[in-house]
């Protein structure tokens, strides 16, 4: 088993691996000020709770979107399993070229998700991580990471727009029934559900369009569920893609 370790900026998420299966995933709080020693301690607790032993730990990779974090989190990784963590970067052996400007500013987070796209999906292949940012990642169908688009995830922009706003509430997004609200509340609910939803299925119609072939659209995050019923083109859910991604990129450095 390896120990799987995404750090976003809201939450780090903690997985354990046997080959693509996931035996266990739990969320901690992204806290940017927290030591080695206390998420040491945090990481010891958790892993009891889910049953980890040490000993069946064979390896560990670490994903991170908030590199001040990343250090204090390897070396609570390696306190407790006695393995370094595999840091994710475009160095590896990905399995893609990365055919864009800067590949080393490229995230980490997208990094994992192209992988396990280009290795588990027919291509070319559009990703679509539904975060704190969206992030969308489009891989050739010659395993090319062409880049992609980075917009305010779901709940950000409601956010934002309850800030910046006298009379619009804050709302957690909900599952849409219908498309135009009714009210206040239904009518920030559809624009956020219903809007991601036509922006997604529009962006993916203009990639096909542009590479001229066929494309696998892949979607992943909490929101994903809500959003893709409200697709109109297919859109293939996969929860578990990072972590997938991740299992990928570990296999490969070590093959």
């Amino acid at each position: 088993m390896i120990l799987a370790v995404d750090i976003g900026n809201t939450n780090i998420c903690i997985g354990g691996l046997d080959g693509q299966k996931l035996l266990f995933a739990f969320r901690m709080v992204t806290r940017p000020r927290c030591t080695p020693d206390e998420y040491t301690a945090e990481l010891r607790f958790l892993l009891r709770r889910v049953g980890f032993h040490t000993n069946e730990c064979s390896g560990a990779i670490l994903c991170s979107v908030v590199p001040g974090l990343s250090e204090a989190l390897a070396q609570a990784v390696f306190r407790l399993t006695g393995c370094e963590p595999l840091r994710v970067s475009h160095t590896l052996d990905t399995g893609l070229v990365f055919d864009v400007e800067s590949p080393e500013r490229v995230g980490q987070d997208r990094i994992a998700d192209a992988a396990a796209a280009a290795a588990l999906y027919p291509l070319p292949c559009m990703t679509v991580d539904l975060g704190t940012a969206t992030t969308y990642n489009v891989i050739d169908e010659n395993a090319h990471f062409l880049g992609g688009f980075i917009v305010p995830g779901v709940q950000t922009s409601l956010r934002a727009i309850s800030a910046g706003t006298a009379q619009l509430p804050p709302i957690a997004p909900e599952n849409a029934d219908h498309l135009i609200g009714r009210n206040t509340v239904e009518c920030l609910n559809s624009g956020a559900v219903f809007g991601t939803a036509a922006m997604m299925e529009g962006l993916a119609d203009r990639v096909e369009a542009e590479l001229g072939r066929p494309l696998t659209v892949v979607a992943t995050g909490g929101l994903a569920r809500g959003i893709i019923p409200c697709c109109r083109r297919k859109v293939l859910y996969d929860a578990d893609l990072l972590f997938k991604g991740l299992e990928v990129l570990y296999r490969r450095a070590n093959s």
